[in-house]
């Protein structure tokens, strides 16, 4: 049809058939080209997300490893043995595997305060691509230093159920402690830890004739020979020999710290199958190397007589038992100057108790078959009682007792554990190694008196 105008306006005519195909090919390009602009900074923002995270993650951890550094390097005497234990204890703690490198360490003593500080670098990953290949973390921390002699007995269970990764855990736990405990200048305070290794019974080497009595040689049917024929509780008869090892005192002074020249402690006959333990008792030291080397003797073995434990634990600390030398002497009750502290630790239930130095039998289960006991009952009544008549003796001296829990599945143990504590908040549960390392380095904290005062 002709245009009436003329087409003068030079108007061109559009085929309508082919507009839609023709609008929908505009629209699909600009809808890839409207992705295309919101992809990148998204693609971006993800990325930051992801490293920014991994940043503050590893900044946490950083945070963590100094905490425990700082209260170490804070026992040092000058700034440059300070920084020298501030990088050891971090290099330790900090993955730097999995987080980053460590790349700074500051140091800064004041008189009554330590300040460190330390900076690691995190690779990047998808913020790479704007050029940025890492981001630095940097964490501070403040410890305030207290004054006080520190008398510490360590009381640490290593029987059979502490096998394999627990028995490393505990080691390392006991290490992080001493490290923090133990100061390298000894003035104007003093820090003593003694080591208590425990299962079946304490092992106490050459002291054992000065505690227990001298042993007679030959076999005997009456306690106190090198050899003790007796009746086993399933009838059979048995030989046991004398050890090294130590059982719990009886009598009226069952539950005090007077000298074994007073009263005796318990001799110890030992089955083969629950022999007495290699690592030997520690008394108190402030010798790093020497209660070291008591940790790393540990092996795990036997059942578990933790009221023994206990007993010589707090015997380490006691002026009044009277067998110790030189050093190893523990101050007066009641010194104001002088914390003493004991930390009992255990992965279960107390099931070892004694009658005339062997294992009785009502001893509960875990400590050995019927003849491996003795066929009469325990003197002093079961583990887990003469236990806490300990700890109420313990206490009653101005011991602080701190107890922790590695692993506990018994409610008797934990109920028992938090009874003992010189208060709820004495009582520490952990189920894993880190926990167990972390409960020690708080306890340590606590009783060094020393404070993360950011």
């Amino acid at each position: 049809m002709a245009n009436p105008e003329g087409n003068r306006l030079g108007v061109r005519s559009v085929d309508a058939s082919v507009l839609p195909m023709q609008l929908g090919r505009d629209q699909r390009g600009a809808v890839a080209a409207v992705v295309a602009l919101i992809l990148v900074p998204l693609v971006i923002a993800v990325g930051i997300a992801i490293d920014v995270g991994r940043a503050l993650s590893a900044r946490t951890s950083l945070g963590t490893a100094l905490d425990a550094a700082a209260l170490a390097a804070a026992q040092e005497t000058s700034e440059n043995a300070a920084l020298a234990t501030l990088q050891r204890y971090l290099r330790a703690n900090y993955d730097e595997s999995r987080w980053g490198t460590l790349s700074a360490f500051h140091v800064t003593r004041g008189d009554l305060t330590l300040g460190v500080d330390a900076r690691a670098t995190v690779p990047t990953t998808l913020l790479r691509v704007l050029g940025l290949n890492e981001i630095e973390v940097a964490a501070e921390a403040e410890v305030a230093v207290g004054g006080s002699n520190l008398e510490v007995a360590l009381v640490l269970d290593i029987t059979g159920s502490m096998a394999g990764r627990p028995i490393k855990d505990l080691k390392a736990a006991a290490n992080d402690l001493i490290d923090i405990i133990v100061r390298h200048e000894q003035t104007p305070f003093y820090s003593k830890v003694s080591i208590v290794p425990y299962s079946m019974g304490v092992n106490v080497g050459i002291l054992a004739d000065r505690v227990r009595g001298p042993i007679s040689a030959g076999t005997c049917t009456t306690p106190g020979c090198q050899f003790y024929r007796f009746t086993a509780a399933d009838g059979s008869s048995q030989t046991f020999p004398i050890s090294t090892c130590v059982s719990e005192r009886t009598g009226p002074h069952a539950y005090t710290d007077v000298s074994p020249s007073v009263a005796p402690v318990g001799r110890n006959y030992t089955s083969a199958y629950n022999p007495c333990p290699t690592a030997l008792l520690q008394p108190l030291s402030s010798n790093k190397l020497a209660l070291q080397a008591t940790v790393a003797s540990f092996t795990a073995a036997g059942s578990t007589a933790g009221q023994i434990g206990l007993a010589w634990g707090w015997y380490t600390l006691s002026p009044e038992f009277g067998i110790w030398t030189g050093s190893s002497i523990p101050a007066a009750y009641g010194d104001t100057q002088t914390q003493k502290i004991l930390v009992l630790m255990t992965d279960g239930e107390f099931n070892t108790a004694y009658c005339n130095g062997v294992i009785a039998k009502n001893s509960t289960s875990g400590s050995g078959s019927l003849s491996q006991k003795i066929n009469c009952n325990a003197t002093n009544g079961s583990s887990f009682s003469q236990a806490s008549r300990l700890c109420t003796a313990i206490k009653s001296r101005g011991i602080t007792i701190f107890t922790v829990g590695f692993g506990l599945d018994s409610t008797t143990a934990i109920d028992f554990l938090r009874s003992c504590a010189s208060s709820p908040q004495h009582a520490y549960t952990a189920d894993t190694g880190a926990e167990l390392r972390t409960a020690f380095r708080q306890i340590a904290s606590r009783i060094s008196k020393l404070r993360l005062s950011r």
